[in-house]
């Protein structure tokens, strides 16, 4: 059992699993199922801009301002009407934030604030992208932390914090918070990454951000964290400027684009990035050129995310509106695999007895609900897991068998709003939702339940985590040099965000 610790996650007993439950079913036949669609290969003018650096710095609360645009091949374009109409959400038309109120006022927050314990850090505005960076921490530190504010009035915020391992006696250690650095952004953040690993360097100072268009970033070397802190006061500015290097978008008018709702970065190659956009197209980047190598269709409709497959740097899956799960090869693209398509039917009889919302009741067989989020596994390259809008269930996915889940994973009271696999042990994954519930499940070790006295594909959670807020972005913290052996997740929740040891 775990030690007790508000910032513990509690484990669930368990019956022992199936001495021969196996993770992956055998090699089935190549699926068979196909889509065709139409390709944009390599834009012919998609360049960089360069920002000025010397640009005057706007710290929180004050106006933005207004950087140069990279122009290229114009495809499709949005009035500023579309845009407003799009302000609210960070995927456009399907908002997977946390439902309920996520902007409690300044004085629930200060209360918040003055409770903290040291594996806990508040900020002043709403919290939605979130990135642990996976590089080897050096020496004390917990590796940094990426996170992108959430306001509705256009004027939002990328700031990048250091952690320190603390002690909290002998057995007990936490995770300690500094802010180094910040960044305005119009426009709010739908995802950000550190660059991803490398054997070519030992540490990263570069970051890359979707929203209205793809952003790259670098933390200045010299950068330095003042005294640890869990709260980040809204006076005074962060000691260093996040510096931007580069805007990357496919239209000449870039205040008309359509917004990203996602990316992903190959850990494979690190030079290639992938995004999704409600134009119903992904792209792949190439970042050393900052050039735009394809662009293709991906989706019916809006696309709402898009990952890499393992150990590739030609395969990548994406779901979205349309209510499917595709998956694509850049050697290819002639045709697409469709993967999965969950059906009304499927999300009444997973539902039980919980009450359908609005949404989902609205929809039909023809149209299937909305895929919001996938996670493809880093260490089964046929395993990747998704859900639905207004969803409590993750399904896993094998692309061998397109067509049905090849896992349930139920647990969770309240809708869904992130999954991620874990980066080392191989089978487990943790999901978020608006239940303030963090379920950590593993596909590998966990017992089976039965119907009728026969196996079932419904797995149940192993341990978890509950947080005063509803649960809006999830990420695995890096191997600790100075760590005791656990594992660590980081939980991003309205304006916090909690290290977590599981």
């Amino acid at each position: 059992m775990a030690t007790k610790s508000s910032n513990t996650a509690r484990v669930y007993q368990q019956r022992s699993p199936h001495p021969q439950q196996p993770l992956l079913h055998h090699q089935a036949q190549l699926p068979s199922q196909s889509h065709e669609h139409q390709n944009r290969s390599s834009p012919t003018t998609a360049t960089s801009a360069s920002y000025d650096s010397s640009a005057n710095y706007q710290v929180y609360g004050s106006p933005t301002n207004t950087s140069p645009y990279l122009t290229s091949d114009s495809y499709d374009t949005y009035t500023s009407t579309q845009r407003t109409a799009m302000a609210n959400t960070p995927l456009g038309l399907a908002d997977i934030r946390p439902r309920a109120d996520s902007t409690p006022s300044d004085a629930v927050y200060e209360t918040a604030a003055t409770q903290n314990g040291p594996s806990n850090y508040m900020a002043p505005w709403a919290m939605y992208a979130f990135d642990w960076c996976k590089w080897k921490p050096q020496g004390n530190s917990a590796g940094k932390i990426a996170t992108g504010s959430y306001l509705e009035d256009g004027h939002n915020y990328i700031q990048i914090l250091d952690t320190q391992i603390g002690n909290r006696g002998p057995s007990r250690i936490s995770i300690e918070f500094n802010r180094v650095a910040e960044a305005t952004h119009s426009y709010p953040v739908t995802r950000l990454l550190w660059e991803p690993p490398s054997s070519q360097k030992q540490s990263t100072d570069l970051l890359a951000t979707s929203g209205d268009h793809l952003r790259l970033w670098s933390l200045p070397a010299d950068s330095q964290a003042p005294q640890p802190t869990s709260t980040i006061g809204r006076q005074g500015a962060p000691p260093t400027k996040l510096t931007p290097l580069a805007l990357l978008s496919n239209s000449k008018t870039p205040e008309h684009t359509a917004p990203l709702t996602s990316l992903d970065w190959n850990t494979l190659s690190p030079s290639l990035i992938i995004t999704s956009s409600i134009d119903t197209t992904c792209t792949i980047w190439d970042i050393p050129s900052l050039t735009a190598k394809t662009q293709l269709i991906a989706h019916d409709k809006e696309v709402y995310d898009v990952r890499f497959c393992a150990n590739s740097v030609d395969v990548f899956v994406s779901c979205g509106q349309d209510g499917s799960v595709r998956m694509f090869d850049l050697r290819s693209l002639e045709h697409s695999t469709i993967i999965y398509e969950p059906t009304v039917k499927d999300e009444r009889a997973a539902n039980g007895s919980r009450p359908l919302s609005p949404t989902l009741a609205q929809q039909t067989m023809s149209h299937p609900p909305p895929l919001l989020r996938l996670a493809t596994s880093p260490h089964d390259t046929n395993l990747l897991a998704t859900f639905a809008q207004d969803s409590n269930i993750v399904r896993i996915l094998d692309v061998r068998q397109p067509g049905q889940a090849l896992l349930e994973l139920r647990g969770h009271s309240g809708s869904i709003n992130c999954v991620e696999w874990s980066p080392t042990r191989r089978g487990v994954l943790t999901t978020g939702g608006d239940d303030c519930q963090v379920l950590v499940w593993d596909l590998i070790n966990s017992a089976p339940t039965y119907n009728n006295g026969q196996p079932s594909n419904i797995r149940n959670p192993v341990s978890a985590w509950e947080c005063p807020y509803e649960i809006g972005n999830l990420s695995w913290v890096p191997h600790l040099a100075s760590h005791d052996g656990s594992d660590w997740l980081g939980v991003s929740a309205g304006r916090g965000i909690w290290g977590v040891r599981m």
